[in-house]
Formats: structure tokens, C-alpha cells, sequence
């Protein structure tokens, strides 16, 4: 087979694929530089129409590329181990990066549509019949050729439909970032409940303890008729609301560690044991500067504005399907001359078609309108999720507000009810108080202590609730 007609066919057609694709393709600009923050906004004004974002700074590298081969379990687990380990083996974020995957490829679909098309075939074919004097006839014919089809101009439609892949990608990428987040808010949450049930069970066994020291002392002063049953009945009281609550709080740490497991991808029969985290930090921040902090860091919103960008481009994509279609096809290959299937002779072709749209039957013209409708919805859910980064700051913020005040109130209760128990110790050793007075001292402090230890945690979960709001939250140092 001759193929110098070919070779010089494709050099044509590439040449002339290179000067449309410099002519109608406008491929996504490179990475720049994230735009700076935007201005203080405090209260959200919805725009009626959205220009395409300037936010291109997506990274290349993970947390894109899904993780390999297993994380190992530390025995004595920390939060940072936790959420290294959910970031490597949570399911949740498994899916977030095929569906990464799957829009990429789309990227590439949508591209294949201005690239060169190039296909063999080959062709075997064997025939008889019979003329009217019923002499029997058999042919064969051999065949084989190459092809190569590009196109020309559309309109720009295929340039649209990569466009609006580009942005759907990048959308599922800041959708993946913002899956890490919550996984991140979830593990902290689970890590802070388990370790709050834990200081609660420490905090109702001294509870316990002290109401049956209580009992004894009771059924002591009952033995030697200076007490009676009532009162004896009221001491056996505190003893057995003091071991329902251990009992429910027996296996409080467990539940909420396998919750924490699960999330992170493991068993939830998986041996670990947290480390206590009982620190407090941290200062409580300007809620305008959240604000604008927020609607610059929030990857939804991002991810949001993509989709808006993604639909205004697939609108445009539909509007063209109404433009002129014009490509170019070149073969070719070799095939038999004789009835016998012998004696190959080259042969070769060039066409152009150009096809006008004029009648559809209303497709085109749906199609668009379908499109426009999407565009609406994708600007609707930006106008709504901005509105719920205004609520999701502004709840997250006057929450910790709260937490913070209850933490100090919690703190205060707590220092006095040492000293109370310091001065009745004392005077109880002194013989100026009553065994009971220390009992109800050592109660209350007990007491003071599990509300802080709940204030405690609450505070921490108000803090990463916050930092989720706003869109900064990380995995810990």
C-alpha cells in the first residue's frame, strides 16, 4: 500500500488543525496568583449575574491523589494521628477524589472533539450470484485504508464544552477540599466527645464514692440510734442515682471512639487509646475580619461560583449548535481491481462538508433553554450557600461566645469549690465541722469538676465549629 498520498493528506489537515485551534480554542490561563480579599461585606447582596472567577491557584498534588497502602495505628492515639489517618483512609474522601477523577476525564472527553480523528479498515468481502442463463458468478474484493478526520469550525461550541469541564473540575477539586474539612471538623468533634466522656466517668465514680462514704457514715450514726431509717433511706438515695450514672457513662469513651474509628476509616473494634487533650487556647477574633475571612477561604462558595461559570459555558456550548459545521476527511489505502480479488491498486480521497442546522424540530433551541435554566440554578445555590457562610459565622461565632463565657463561669465554680473544700478539710481537722459538711464539700467539687470538663469540650467544638465556618480549619500540629 502506498502511503505518501497519506503522509502528505495529514500534513495538511495538521496544519490546518493547528491554525483553527489558535483560532477558536482559548484554553483555561495558568495558575495565578489567588485575587486578593475582597472588602468587608456585611451583609450579603445577591448578584443578579456572575463573571467567571479569577480563582485558578488549585494545587496539582494531593490531597487530589488518593493515599497508598494502609496508615499505621499508633496505640496511644493523638488528634494530629486521627486526622492524618482519616485523611489517608477516609471513604468519605475516597469518593470526593473519583468524583475529582471523573470530571478531569471529562476534560479530556470534551477536548477530543477538535482533535484529529484517525482510523483504519480493512475490507474482505466475497460474493456470488447467478445471471439469467443461471451461470453461477463469484467475486471477491480486498480492501484497506487509512483515515483521517478533523474538524474545522463549529462555532466554538467544542471550546465551550472544555470550558465548562475545566470549571466543573476545578469545582469537584475545591468540593474535595471542602469534604477534608468536614472530615476534619468530624474527627475533632468525636476525639473531644470521647475524651469528655471519659473525665464524666472519672467525675461520677468520685461522685459514687463519695455518696457511699456518706452511706456508711449514716448507717454508722442509724447502728447507734442517732440517726434514723429515713435518714438512712436519704443517704442510700445519692448512692443509687451516683451508680446509674457511672453505669451510663461506663461506655461513653468507647461509643464515641468507635464513631472516631469509623471516620477515620477503621474498625471500630480497632485497639487505640486517645491522649488526653485538656489545653485551652486561643483568643476570640473580630467577627467582621470572620467574616471577610470567610468568604475568601470557604471552598464551597469557590466551588459554587465554578459551577456558575461551568453553566454559563454549557449556555453558550448550546447556543452554537445552531452555527455552520464545517470538517475535513482524507484517505487513503489500496484495494483489489479484479473480481478475483488480485492485482491492488492505490487509491485516495479528500472531502469537505459544511452542514447548516436549519430544521431540528425545536432540539437546539431546548437544549439552550435547558441550559439557562441550569445557569439559574447553579447562580441561585452561589446566591444561597454566600447566605450560608453569613449564618454559619455568625452562629459559629456567638456559639464560642458562649462556650468561652460558660467556660469561665465553669472555671470560677471550680477554684471556689477547692477553697471550700480546703477551708472544711481544715476545719474538720480541727474538730470545728461535721463529717457530712466535707462529704457535701468533696460533692460539690466533684460537681464543678465534670461541668468544667463539659464547658471544656464544648469550647474546643465551638473552636473547630468556627474554624470550619470560616473555612480555615486544618489538621492540628
Amino acid at each position: 500500500m502506498k502511503i505518501s498520498p497519506l503522509i502528505a493528506l495529514c500534513t495538511a489537515i495538521a496544519v490546518m488543525t493547528a491554525a483553527m485551534a489558535q483560532a477558536i480554542a482559548a484554553p483555561t490561563p495558568p495558575p495565578a496568583k489567588a485575587s486578593p480579599r475582597p472588602a468587608a461585606a456585611h451583609t450579603p447582596v445577591p448578584q443578579a449575574t456572575l463573571a467567571p472567577p479569577t480563582y485558578q491557584n488549585l494545587p496539582t498534588a494531593p490531597p487530589w491523589v488518593q493515599p497508598t497502602g494502609p496508615t499505621p495505628v499508633p496505640t496511644q492515639l493523638s488528634l494530629s494521628d486521627s486526622e492524618s489517618i482519616a485523611l489517608a483512609q477516609s471513604p468519605q474522601l475516597t469518593t470526593s477524589r473519583a468524583i475529582v477523577d471523573q470530571n478531569n476525564a471529562g476534560i479530556g472527553i470534551a477536548r477530543s472533539g477538535y482533535l484529529p480523528n484517525l482510523t483504519a479498515n480493512a475490507l474482505y468481502n466475497k460474493a456470488g450470484s447467478r445471471d439469467v442463463t443461471y451461470t453461477p458468478f463469484v467475486s471477491q474484493q480486498n480492501q484497506g485504508f487509512l483515515e483521517l478526520r478533523q474538524l474545522i469550525f463549529d462555532g466554538g461550541r467544542v471550546n465551550e464544552e472544555v470550558q465548562a469541564a475545566r470549571y466543573s473540575t476545578d469545582a469537584a477539586k475545591l468540593t474535595l477540599l471542602r469534604s477534608i474539612q468536614t472530615v476534619l471538623l468530624t474527627v475533632a468533634q468525636e476525639y473531644y466527645a470521647a475524651l469528655q466522656a471519659r473525665h464524666q466517668l472519672e467525675a461520677a465514680v468520685r461522685s459514687l464514692e463519695v455518696a457511699r462514704v456518706q452511706e456508711k457514715l449514716v448507717e454508722a450514726q442509724y447502728r447507734a440510734g442517732v440517726a434514723s431509717h429515713a435518714d438512712l433511706l436519704t443517704a442510700q438515695l445519692p448512692v443509687a442515682q451516683a451508680q446509674v450514672t457511672v453505669d451510663q457513662a461506663q461506655n461513653g469513651e468507647a461509643q464515641n471512639v468507635a464513631s472516631l474509628l469509623t471516620t477515620m476509616g477503621l474498625p471500630a473494634n480497632t485497639p487505640v487509646n486517645l491522649k488526653d487533650d485538656i489545653a485551652v487556647s486561643g483568643a476570640q477574633p473580630k467577627l467582621d475580619a470572620l467574616m471577610d475571612e470567610a468568604l475568601h477561604e470557604r471552598t464551597d462558595l469557590k466551588a459554587a461560583q465554578e459551577q456558575v461559570s461551568s453553566a454559563q459555558s454549557s449556555v453558550k456550548a448550546a447556543q452554537r449548535a445552531g452555527f455552520p459545521l464545517i470538517d475535513a476527511a482524507a484517505s487513503s489505502g489500496t484495494s483489489s481491481t479484479t473480481s478475483a480479488g488480485t492485482r491492488y491498486g492505490a487509491n485516495w480521497n479528500i472531502q469537505a462538508s459544511l452542514v447548516f442546522p436549519i430544521y431540528s424540530g425545536g432540539l437546539i433551541r431546548s437544549q439552550a433553554d435547558q441550559a439557562r435554566a441550569l445557569e439559574q440554578q447553579a447562580e441561585a445555590n452561589y446566591v444561597a450557600t454566600k447566605l450560608n457562610v453569613y449564618q454559619n459565622v455568625q452562629q459559629s461565632y456567638l456559639a464560642l461566645a458562649t462556650a468561652a463565657s460558660s467556660l469561665n463561669a465553669a472555671k470560677v465554680a471550680l477554684d471556689q469549690a477547692r477553697v471550700v473544700l480546703d477551708v472544711t478539710n481544715a476545719q474538720y481537722k480541727a474538730g470545728v465541722t461535721t463529717l457530712p459538711l466535707l462529704l457535701n464539700a468533696q460533692s460539690q467539687l466533684t460537681t464543678a469538676q465534670s461541668n468544667y470538663v463539659q464547658g471544656l469540650y464544648a469550647f474546643k467544638v465551638a473552636q473547630q465549629n468556627l474554624l470550619f465556618a470560616e473555612g480555615t480549619i486544618a489538621p492540628s500540629q
